[in-house]
């Protein structure tokens, strides 16, 4: 067991290695829905003047708006459902 989590450690090091935060965070969400403790995660950047405009980016399709939205929403039409 121990050895196995040292293992572990070691690949989530590699893989983080010369990344960025964003690119981290974006690796973190990633992680947590593949191992389904997330049901879904977004991770979206933003310039600090796209406050007027909304401009944002996304990290990877996984982690993006449109897939979250979706899911969210599956979420709330299955307890709209439940509750009717």
């Amino acid at each position: 067991m121990a050895l196995d989590l040292v293992d572990y450690e070691n690949k989530a090091r590699k893989a983080v290695k010369g990344a960025s935060y964003l690119k981290r965070y974006d690796l973190l969400c990633q992680k947590l829905v593949q191992e389904q403790l997330y049901t879904t995660a977004a991770v979206i950047t933003a310039e600090r003047g796209a406050a007027k405009t909304g401009d944002f980016a996304e990290l990877s399709p996984m982690t993006g708006l449109r897939t979250f939205v979706t899911a969210l929403a599956g979420h709330v039409a299955a307890e709209a459902a439940r509750l009717a």
